[in-house]
């Protein structure tokens, strides 16, 4: 594959900045396996939310990102967005799904899943970097960065290895297989998940930190791999200190998500076989309104006077506000819902299922309504619709819960002190 690098260098040097406490900063390497952007999903937003982050506390950093075929962004673009916080090195990686690709990963070790973003040019470019800079902590954003972790050991020997987790990765490949309904299918899931299981616990040993962003996820770490360092950080956002104004109807019903995330359109399909007819029929008046990108054509399919499958919008922000309440039908996967976490910053009230709702603390009928079947559904969307104080109760609690326990400035400045403490 011919090698596309494009590196950017902010004009204060690495050596110049100092932070407000007279403490040289931090010099932090970020590893990532696609460039976040647009931030119209909640794994753009969650991992750009870490180069901003640390930035914001004092940090200098570099970012090496893979410019994936399935999330590719052009390079001036994704320079520009990096440019008030980062550095940017891009190197261009074909990390499409081949049929010949799929079947000749049966006879290696490596899940397909990861072995996609196993690439020589970004290797090289790692090696690049490592050999001119030295670093204090190197950032590895999602399990894919640990392909890359013999480099590290070698060139970044004195560095703090810290891996955020985004998920659990083998708990939610072993929840898509259980949903799978196709033997062969799942046959085959069953075997990437238990790969990935053993990948990721060999990762998890091998960093300095695992950061896991749940306690139900580092729960679930420390179980597979009970050797792992782990720390809690919450994905985090910048909340404004009053709710937002919008829409404090209950319609449009919305509906946001990427659709190329398996648990989001696993979750939308068992919505709409399990939960919508009873709830369409029931509640004639009823609209939803879906969102995201890479939406399939059976998805878009259902558009009818009730739905209406947008694709992608240009603001995700602005169509959350724009709708009414909020509703998150996931059923496979782990980690938490970074969607639900914007919904809540918004001050939106949100219907999502308990898998949905995992990890983030919530306490149901107070800051959210959890429901897992189409009566729950149905009971929940009666109360929104007959009970406006009871749904503006939850909206407003949605928000003060975000604000107190997900705000980003908190959670960046402990985070810097604990590397302070730990590197």
């Amino acid at each position: 594959m011919e090698l596309r690098l494009f590196s950017y260098i902010r004009t204060a040097n690495l050596s110049e900045k100092m932070s407000v406490q007279g403490e040289a900063p931090l010099r932090i390497l970020i590893l990532l396996n696609r460039v976040p952007f647009p931030l119209n999903d909640g794994g753009a937003i969650g991992t750009f939310g870490f180069v901003k982050g640390y930035a914001e506390a004092g940090a200098q950093v570099q970012t090496l990102a893979m410019n994936t075929t399935k999330h590719f962004v052009e390079e001036q673009t994704a320079i520009q967005h990096f440019k008030p916080y980062s550095s940017l090195t891009l190197v261009n990686v074909d990390n499409r799904i081949k049929p010949i690709g799929a079947l000749r990963n049966l006879f290696a070790k490596q899940s397909y899943i990861t072995e996609r973003f196993d690439s020589a040019d970004y290797r090289t470019a790692l090696e690049q970097i490592l050999q001119t800079y030295t670093f204090d902590v190197v950032h590895l954003d999602g399990l894919p960065a640990a392909l890359y972790l013999p480099t590290l050991r070698q060139l970044a020997s004195k560095a703090h290895l810290s891996m955020r987790a985004h998920n659990v990765e083998h708990v939610i490949w072993e929840r898509i297989a259980e949903q799978e309904t196709n033997p062969l299918k799942k046959w085959y899931v069953v075997l990437q998940a238990a790969r990935l299981k053993h990948f990721e616990i060999k990762a998890a040993a091998e960093v300095d930190t695992v950061m896991a962003i749940s306690q139900e996820d580092k729960d679930t770490m420390l179980k597979a791999c009970p050797t792992a360092k782990t720390l809690i950080v919450p994905a985090g956002m910048d909340i404004a200190d009053e709710k937002p104004k919008g829409n404090d109807e209950v319609y449009p019903l919305t509906f946001i998500g990427s659709f190329d995330w398996m648990p989001n359109l696993q979750g939308v399909e068992w919505f709409f076989s399990e939960v919508w007819s009873k709830l369409s029929a029931k509640f004639p008046d009823a609209k939803l309104h879906l969102a995201g990108k890479k939406m399939p054509a059976h998805i878009k399919a259902l558009q009818s006077t009730q739905v209406n499958p947008i694709g992608e919008v240009p603001d995700a922000k602005q169509f959350l506000l724009d709708g009414g309440v909020m509703v998150v039908p996931i059923v496979s996967g782990s980690g938490i819902r970074i969607k639900i976490l914007e919904g809540m910053a918004l001050g939106k009230c949100i219907i999502a299922t308990p898998i949905a709702a995992e990890g983030l603390g919530l306490t149901n009928e107070e800051n959210i309504l959890i429901a897992d079947t189409a009566a729950q559904f149905e009971h929940y969307l009666s109360s929104c619709i007959t009970q406006p104080d009871f749904r503006l109760q939850i909206s407003q609690n949605a928000h003060k819960f975000a604000l107190n326990n997900f705000q980003n400035k908190t959670i960046f400045k402990h985070l810097i002190q604990y590397y302070r403490q730990h590197s």
